[in-house]
Order: structure tokens, then sequence, then C-alpha cells
């Protein structure tokens, strides 16, 4: 700023033509830059650096007065240099003018001030680039102002005499061409410097605001953080890590990893150190040097931690510590109830196994004299036949029915028993499906008709043959057309056979489907506990002995949803 004061002064004495040659003392030319420099550094350090409203108006209006002064001693220095060629020249001032050149000065020069005054109190503001571009000109004008009024004071006198030529002097071609060059190259430089600066102050904040929030960062972790340097020296770490580590020494940067770890296992803390500290020191030291996954260390107060170990190429080693002791503890508990759970398991297994046998041993002992209650019932039906006594039939028929019903049950806990037990035997043979429906349809019709119920079967002729054990595939279709027939009373019982091709096999789809009484979300999600499920009122007995079954409900024109047992063999 300095020197574009001192070049804006010469460029404009090249401007000036008087009537004889003159030429400027380099000396006197050389110094006239110091006033001017003095101002620019004046103006710039009270512009950039102050911040402090109060202070400020006072503080500005004497930097104005200073930078205004300024630039009037470098003038009047300036023109202090000039001198004629083979003549003396006299140079007079009028006062009002000069003092006029003066003010004109300062006031600008203030009014720059408040201006950049005005730029440090609204950092935010949107319009301070134009704001820094009005105080750049009112610095100009009070400049260019300045000079203006001062040559127009000045008064040029020929003299008598003549000067000394043995100064040093330069003449208005040679000033015009130092000066363009001095401008020019200071004008480079100063951008250069400026922008370097910024660039190194921008580079410089960056930095130091990237290691503040690492450091930030790095304070937040809920574990304990370390950095080793290549030497293995502390050189960054958190709070929570000065805290796990501090058994008595103090955690500082610049600490050893060894010094750090010896004093934990010398203090006590480290349990797996205990009995052994020289040999674990070096098996932790060979591990640090050369981390490959984490461990577990076990510290005094019955703590675990978690040590997670990177070794970070020309940085050092990066180390995290997890306080795990909640989860070692839950881990532990977690073991014992599985122990107990299979402990349970199997004494549990073992009852169950215990039960179906037993259930299997006493159906067993209670189908024999079953059958020969029902066979004695049999023969006495016939002699009562036989002789004519018709009032004693009706109640030995209850007494078969009720027995062949108690077989029937019999035999479901004998088959139920063998499936727990882990003893039922499927008998695979070949058989031809659409006859074994004709057969089933045969058998089950009289039991459809009793409620009045009419019985559709959709089995194609062309089904292919069937591998699967007949009797329980009989059974199965038995037990299902029956339920059906009994909770549906003048309705639709359909028996639906389809193939499927899943998982690389064909399969065959056996559906039975009532449109009876139907079955709540409560009862579905028991239809296939053992022996039983609840349908409305009524208690359905029911053997499971499908590998698969499905069960969908549907809501159908806001009547209770029907059920369909899908079997798939």
């Amino acid at each position: 700023m300095g020197i574009g004061i001192w070049a804006m002064h010469f460029i404009g004495m090249l401007a000036l033509k008087l009537p004889l040659s003159v030429s400027y003392d380099l000396l006197t030319t050389v110094l006239s830059t110091i006033p001017a420099i003095l101002a620019g550094a004046i103006m710039m350090s009270v512009a950039v650096k102050n911040r402090q409203r109060r202070r400020s108006l006072l503080l500005f209006a004497g930097a104005g007065t200073l930078v205004g002064a300024g630039i009037g001693s470098m003038h009047y220095a300036g023109m202090m240099a000039m001198h004629g060629i083979g003549r003396e020249l006299i140079m007079r001032f009028a006062p009002l003018l000069f003092g006029l050149s003066i003010i004109i000065a300062v006031v600008l020069a203030n009014g720059a001030l408040y201006i950049f005054f005005l730029i440090g109190s609204k950092k935010e503001d949107q319009n301070i680039w134009w704001t820094k571009i009005g105080a750049a000109l009112v610095m100009g004008f009070a400049i260019s102002g300045m000079h203006y009024t001062g040559m127009a004071s000045t008064y040029f006198f020929l003299g008598q005499g003549k000067p000394d030529d043995g100064r040093m002097a330069l003449s208005p071609t040679s000033l015009a061409i130092w000066v363009s060059l001095t401008s020019v190259s200071i004008t480079l430089l100063a951008i250069a410097v400026t922008v370097i600066d910024r660039r190194l102050k921008k580079a410089a904040d960056a930095e130091h605001s990237s290691r503040a929030q690492m450091l930030e960062a790095i304070e937040s972790i809920s574990d304990g953080f370390s950095l080793y340097d290549m030497n293995d020296r502390l050189a960054v770490c958190n709070q929570r890590y000065r805290e796990l580590m501090d058994c008595g020494l103090g955690i500082v940067p610049g600490m050893s990893f060894e010094a750090v770890i010896r004093g934990a296992a010398e203090s006590g803390s480290l349990l797996d150190a205990a009995g052994r500290i020289d040999e674990w020191m070096n098996e932790r030291l060979a591990r640090h040097r050369t981390p490959r996954s984490h461990f577990i260390e076990h510290w005094s107060g019955d703590r675990w931690f978690r040590v997670s170990e990177r070794r970070v190429w020309n940085i050092g080693t990066v180390a995290i510590r997890t306080d795990i002791t909640e989860l070692k503890r839950t881990e532990m508990e977690l073991s014992k109830a599985i122990e107990e759970a299979q402990r349970a398991s199997a004494n549990a297994e073992e009852a169950s196994r215990a039960k179906s046998a037993f259930l299997a041993n006493m159906s067993h002992e209670l189908r024999t004299p079953m059958n020969a209650i029902i066979g004695y019932c049999e023969m006495l039906i016939e002699e009562v036949e036989d002789a004519g006594h018709q009032a004693y039939l009706p109640d030995l028929q209850k007494i078969h029915t009720a027995g062949k019903h108690l077989l029937s049950l019999i035999n479901d806990i004998l088959d139920l028993s063998k499936i727990e037990a882990g003893k039922m035997d499927l008998y695979v043979e070949e058989f031809d499906v659409p006859a074994i429906i004709e057969e089933i349809k045969n058998t089950i019709q009289p039991l459809i008709a009793k409620n009045a119920n009419r019985l559709i079967v959709d089995c194609p002729t062309t089904l292919p043959r069937m591998q699967s054990d007949l009797t329980k595939l009989r059974q199965t279709l038995f037990n299902l057309l029956s339920n059906a027939s009994k909770f549906a009373k003048e309705g639709q019982i359909t028996l639906a056979v389809t193939t499927e091709h899943v998982e690389g096999g064909d399969w065959l789809n056996f559906r039975v489907a009532d449109n009876g009484i139907g079955m709540s979300p409560e009862q579905i999600d028991k239809v296939f506990e053992a022996f039983m499920f609840h349908c409305k009122d009524a208690v359905v007995h029911q053997s499971d002995y499908s590998r698969a079954a499905r069960v969908v409900a549907e809501t159908m024109n806001g009547h209770t949803p029907n059920v369909w047992i899908s079997d798939r063999y």
C-alpha cells in the first residue's frame, strides 16, 4: 500500500508540465517512501487486527489522522526531490490549499478506516465485498485528492542560480521507468505473498480444525483409545484409556508401551500376569509388535477387556480397549443356563420316552380285554337275535358301539405313543390311488349320509401310482372325513387329490374340506395338539399322522372360517 501511494505521487508528477526540465534527487525520492509505507502499515494493522467496538472509534480516528499525515508527508517529501535542470527551481505553497490537502487526506483516510470498522463488526454481511471495494475507493480518493490539492497549492518560480550538478538525480523518463518497475514488482510480490499467506493460513486452520475434531472424536469414544508411535511411545490417548491403564504411575504422552503395561502388571491389576510377570510381559510385547486379532484380558475386580490392536505403517500401533465385563458375565450365566436347560431337556426326553413306553404297554394290554368284550358282545347279539329277545338288543348294541369307540381311542393312543417313542414303522407299498379313494368313498358313505351331507370326490383317473404306507393313508383320510361328517349337517364335504412337483420330486396332495361349524383362530392354534382339539363346543378326537400339514382359515361372507387340512405323502 505504501508503494502504491508513492507510485501514485510520482506518476502524477510526471503529468506536470513546467517551462524547464526537472530531475528528481535519488536519495530524497527513495526516502519519500518511508511515510507512505508507515501510513499503509498503520492502516492495515488497525483495519485487520482491531475487533473491539468501544475503543475502535477513538483508535480509528487517531489511526486515520496518522495515515493522512503520512500521505501528506510523502507528497511534500516527494515534491522536495524536484530540481530544475540548468536553472534553479523555487517552490512556494499556498497555506489554505496546503492545509486543505492535509485535511482531505485525514478525513478520507478516517472514512476508509470507518468502513473497515463496519466490516469487522458485521462479518456475516452478504455485501462485505462491496463494502471493501467502497473502502478502497475512499482510500484512493484520499491519496489522489490530497495529491492534486497539494499540487494546486504549489507555485513554481525560476531562480537566478544554478543547481548543484554533482548530486545523484533521476530524469523524468528514468523516474517513470523505476516507478513503474517498482510498482509492478511490489504489487506482484504483495499479491504472491498474500496468496501464499492465505493458503498457508487456510491449511493451518484446516489442520488445526481437523486435529481438534479428531481429538474431540477420540475423547467421545466410550472405549479406551491409544496410539503408540513407531518407537512404541504414547502419542495420543483419550481419558477413558487413562482411567483404565492408570495404576498409580500416571499416563502421559511419551511414555513407552512397555512402561505402561508393566506398571499394570506389577500393580496386580492384570490377573493374567499374576505369578509370571516377566513371562507374560514377553508374550504381551510380542503380541503388541505383531498384532493379529483381538484378545481378552482379565483384570482385578472381575473385569474383562477386549483388546484390539492394529499396526499402521509409518504411524504406529492403534489400540482399542472395550469393557466387556457385563457381556462376559452374561455369557457365563447363559452358559450355565444352557447347561441346566440341556439337563432339563434330557430329563424331559427321558420322561417322555418313559411315558410313551408306558402308554404303549398300557394300550397294548387294554386292547386284549377290549377285543374280548367286543367279541362276546357280538356273540350275544347273534344269540339274542336268534332267540327273538329283541328287548335286549338295543342295550347290547350300545355296549358294542361303546366298546368299538373305546378300542378306537386305545388304537390312537398306541399309534401316537409309538410316534413319540420313535418306534412307529411305515410299511411302504405301491398302490393305485383312484382305487383306494373309491374304496374309502364307499366305506365312509354311510357316515356321510347320517347328517344328510353330500360327498364330492375330485380324483383324476390319470394319477400316477403312489408309494406310501397304505394303512396310514387310509386311516388319516378316514379320520378327516369322519370329523368333517360329524360337524357338518346337510352340507358338502369335498375330497380332492392333486399332484405337485416340489423339491425335485412328485407329490400328491389330499385335501378334505367341509362347510361345517368351523373353528375360531384360538382353536386353530391348538389343532395339532395330541389327541384332541376343540371345535366350537364339541371335542374332536384327532391323531396327527401327517408328515406335513397346513391349516388355512378363510373368512367368507362374514361367517366363521372353514378348516382345510392338507396331508402330504
